[in-house]
């Protein structure tokens, strides 16, 4: 008997032994190959469709077995989305709601997503439709939806192929509208030709405790601008926005009025091009050898030369703002006799006659930085400003430019300039300057190419901070008829 129980025991020890040596094998390693193709399912219904069936208000539940199936556009990896993946097919995009972190170890850019909409919710949040586990009460009449739960997600999402393409849809931002059923919404798209706008330039993504909205901008069309808003939990929240122009990748959303833009990193930030030619320099000019030069050549492709600006509304206590630019008059050339009043990009008078025809004028790869006063425009108020970062250590410092009267129609109005100075970054004051010759005029009527001279003798030695220099009217053209077309070209700075 003993000798049978001990069989006994060592055959069911054994059968334990084989059965979780068995099970252990069925168990899926996380060094198993993922999957790599689609699961047997399919949709029965896009998004577009789908998405179609709210319009405003509560929440609306899918009681129907319904499944849609998408593209992962964006996930969590960057943390720049917490708790919810944006999904697209060839007709739309949509928001999921997932609770967990990580999101994207299960469900990464690329990977084709089946969802079984039955028993989800489709809501909104300020105009982004999404899909969520249940209705958010305190927000059940603005379409508040909340996180699918964590043991539910695979009940609902299925794992399709890994690295699916996703190519970026080239949209403009007049495509993208503030309307609930947008097709571009939740959806990875592209825009072409952008920049940062000049005033976010010294920021980073995002602010220290908050999101950051920054403002980007087109060449083409200045006023086509949207919002690249950032989470301060993203991996890059601290890094400055990109200093270029070009291509910009993200997907589309919108909060209320307010169209947004929404990176997954900053690869998806490709400004590696020059910034479109604006009314500022951005920056400041460091004296680093003299004589130092500065020319108008390119100002067609690379905009203003850094530290150069031009501005409106001065006056002998205020810099002035920063003009309003027509791309057009920089991106291309513009006739000296053009009556637009506007800063623009002349052909400078240097080695041309006063009778240049269009076509001499605009094959001239000599440039000036211009301006056309009109009633309207810069009469008075107009300057051609530049900010020097320090003169620290340097002393007698002088300028030499060529100031050019170009447009010689017909006799009519004259201009009068005068070349001032002041410190700090905003200064509250001006201080006029002597000039060589003493009156420095442009006329309609008038071609001139005149070398003014400003020695500044002690006035500027050794100081450490910024300080402006401005060729500027602060008085009103005197006469009759139009204004004239001013140009100023071969700026040159000297120092002891």
């Amino acid at each position: 008997m003993k000798m049978n129980f001990r069989n006994n025991w060592f055959n069911a020890a054994v059968l334990v032994v084989t059965v979780s040596v068995a099970m252990t094998a069925c168990q899926k390693k996380y060094t198993d190959p993922p999957i790599l193709g689609n699961p047997d399912i399919v949709a029965n219904i896009t998004i577009k469709d789908v998405k179609a069936r709210y319009t405003s208000g509560a929440p609306v539940k899918i009681n129907d077995d319904v499944v849609i199936e998408g593209i992962v556009g964006a996930d969590d990896r960057s943390g720049n989305y917490y708790q919810q993946i944006a999904i697209q097919d060839a007709t739309g995009g949509v928001l999921l709601r997932l609770a967990g972190n990580n999101l994207y170890n299960n469900y990464p850019v690329g990977r084709k997503l089946f969802v079984k909409l039955k028993g989800l919710y489709l809501g909104q949040y300020n105009g982004t439709l999404q899909f969520g586990g249940g209705i958010d009460s305190p927000y059940i009449n603005q379409g508040g939806v909340t996180l699918l739960a964590y043991n539910l997600i695979d009940q609902h999402i299925i794992k399709g192929a890994l690295n699916q393409p996703l190519v970026p849809k080239v949209v403009t931002v007049a495509d993208l509208t503030t309307s609930l059923q947008n097709p571009y919404i939740s959806t990875l798209v592209k825009l072409q030709g952008f920049q940062f706008k000049s005033n976010e330039l010294g920021k980073n993504y995002a602010d220290d405790g908050q999101s950051g909205n920054r403002i980007i901008e087109n060449c083409a069309t200045p006023a086509a601008t949207i919002t690249v808003r950032t989470s301060n939990y993203s991996n890059f929240a601290r890094l400055p926005v990109a200093q270029g122009n070009g291509d910009i990748i993200g997907i589309y959303s919108y909060f209320s009025s307010t169209k947004q833009w929404t990176i997954r990193d900053t690869t998806d930030v490709q400004f590696y091009g020059s910034r479109c030619p604006t009314g500022a320099g951005n920056g400041s000019i460091s004296l680093t050898a003299s004589p130092q030069t500065i020319n108008f050549d390119n100002i067609g492709t690379s905009g203003l030369p850094q530290g150069v600006y031009v501005k409106e509304n001065a006056t002998s206590l205020d810099l002035g703002v920063e003009a309003s630019v027509p791309v057009n008059h920089f991106n291309t050339q513009t006739q000296w006799s053009s009556t637009t009043g506007a800063f623009k990009n002349f052909a400078s008078a240097t080695g041309l006659a006063s009778n240049a025809s269009t076509a001499t004028q605009n094959a001239s790869t000599n440039r000036a930085l211009g301006i056309r006063q009109t009633g309207s425009y810069g009469d008075p108020g107009a300057a051609f400003a530049f900010q020097l970062a320090n003169t620290t250590g340097k002393s007698n410092l002088a300028l030499e430019f060529k100031l050019q009267s170009l447009d010689i129609t017909a006799a009519g109005r004259t201009t009068t300039w005068r070349v001032d100075y002041g410190t700090g970054l905003s200064p509250s004051s001006f201080t006029t300057i002597a000039t060589a010759p003493v009156t420095l005029t442009t006329a309609y009527g008038t071609f001139a190419n005149t070398t003014v001279t400003v020695n500044f003798g002690a006035a500027l030695n050794n100081i450490s901070g910024p300080i402006w220099i401005r060729i500027v009217t602060l008085s009103a053209a005197t006469g009759s008829s139009n204004r004239a077309s001013t140009g100023i070209d071969d700026v040159k700075f000297t120092w002891n």
